[in-house]
């Protein structure tokens, strides 16, 4: 009987202390869970480098003139074309916006961009925003994704605009399906400790930045004689290698566009797409086409890319479709066709171009917004859309910021 008391004791004994260091485990645990929310609330956002090659070489200067427009580029320090950022992250709501050369401004001084048109229009109401462009020409979904997971980490946005241009971007979706970066053991920990593990991915972000000299990154200076040099030997370059199918369609151009190609007033690889593939404007508007569905879930891999990070730093992130000229604008169409490209009247009555992007933010679980209605209403308008370039002129900013872009779900 003695014995098994004494068992009985032990066992007691045991289990009191088994129950003292699963309780002492799970408080320290709270604890640390708690230490870590309270570390996040006091803590500010690390300052930007002094500067860095976030998109162009920082400090860079460009200067533009062809037959459609006449405009500068500015680069600042961190390498993006907006206006120099105090190093520390202020109070304003901040909204990045990443995209291609419509987002960017192709042909258009910063001050006429949609980005900061919005901007300065959401300032006057009275609201504490900024909206940083991150657009490049020439890009698409895997740039996209590639930019936020190096610029949200960087600027802390509260909300990051993925701006795909209609039927392009859905084109440019990439040879390979993006994935996600897969769940492990250290996942788990940034979940349960987000601002302790933020915290050392900033510390290792500011050693890799640390060191950097503006000479190592050199600034590109330019002026619109040296672009327009530039532009006139590449489209020489593209003519001698056209087949003489090709030759014989370039040649069948009016003399207005050939004048403009020749003198280097006239984007060559917009032609040279043209001669390659007269069809590009058609080739994702059968939204049920094998191909079509291919760059849809390509294209949507690069958003919950995206998204990802974004919540990984606190950020919403949306989806908007940029309004392209010849799916929302006759004389667009019209003047697309006069470049070599094949444009059918109805382009200007499908929906293709929105369905594509918008089933590929729902993949992603992303909203999605679109202007086509708005710039529908003024298809028969000249001035919205540069006349051979084919971008929006400061006219088409300004109705992309008037009509509300993001604030208006599909």
């Amino acid at each position: 009987r003695s014995a098994r008391t004494i068992q009985r004791r032990t066992r007691s004994t045991a289990l009191k202390n088994l129950a003292l260091v699963a309780g002492s485990i799970i408080f320290a645990v709270l604890l640390s869970l708690s230490a870590d929310r309270i570390f996040g609330a006091i803590r500010r956002p690390p300052g930007l480098p002094e500067t860095m090659e976030l998109i162009f070489p920082p400090f860079s200067v460009q200067h533009y003139e062809t037959a459609d427009f006449r405009y500068s580029v500015y680069i600042n320090a961190i390498g993006i074309r907006d206006r120099e950022l105090p190093r520390e992250r202020g109070d304003a709501y901040r909204v990045l916006a990443i995209g291609d050369s419509y987002t960017y401004g192709w042909g258009v001084d910063i001050e006429n961009t949609w980005t900061r048109q919005l901007e300065t229009r959401l300032r006057a109401e009275g609201r504490d925003i900024e909206i940083l462009n991150l657009g490049k020409p020439g890009v698409g979904p895997p740039f996209y994704s590639e930019l936020a997971e190096k610029a949200i980490p960087l600027l802390r946005p509260d909300l990051v605009l993925v701006c795909l241009l209609q039927g392009n971007d859905i084109r440019a979706a990439g040879e390979e399906t993006a994935t996600l970066k897969t769940r492990s053991f250290w996942n788990l920990v940034r979940r349960l400790y987000p601002n302790f593990t933020l915290y050392m991915r900033d510390l290792r972000r500011e050693q890799e930045y640390s060191g950097r000299s503006h000479e190592e990154m050199p600034k590109q200076v330019s002026t619109a004689e040296d672009n327009r040099r530039w532009t006139a030997n590449t489209a020489q370059s593209f003519l001698e290698k056209m087949t003489p199918e090709q030759r014989a369609r370039f040649e069948a151009f009016d003399e207005e566009v050939k004048a403009a190609y020749s003198s280097g007033n006239l984007n060559p690889y917009m032609v040279d797409l043209a001669m390659q593939n007269p069809d590009f404007y058609i080739l994702t508007m059968d939204v049920e086409d094998a191909w079509t569905q291919t760059c849809i879930e390509r294209t949507a891999g690069h958003l919950r890319r995206i998204k990802q990070v974004a919540e990984e730093y606190g950020s919403d992130t949306v989806v908007i479709c940029i309004p392209e000229g010849p799916y929302v604008n006759r004389p667009a169409l019209i003047n697309m066709g006069r470049v070599g490209y094949n444009m059918p009247d109805w382009l200007l009555a499908t929906n293709a171009m929105d369905e594509t992007p918008h089933r590929a933010a729902t993949l992603a679980g992303l909203q999605f917004f679109q202007f086509t209605d708005a710039f529908r209403k003024r298809q028969e308008d000249p001035v919205l859309y540069f006349e051979l370039d084919g971008h929006s002129t400061p006219a088409g900013h300004h109705l992309q910021d008037e009509v509300g872009g993001f604030q208006r779900p599909v």
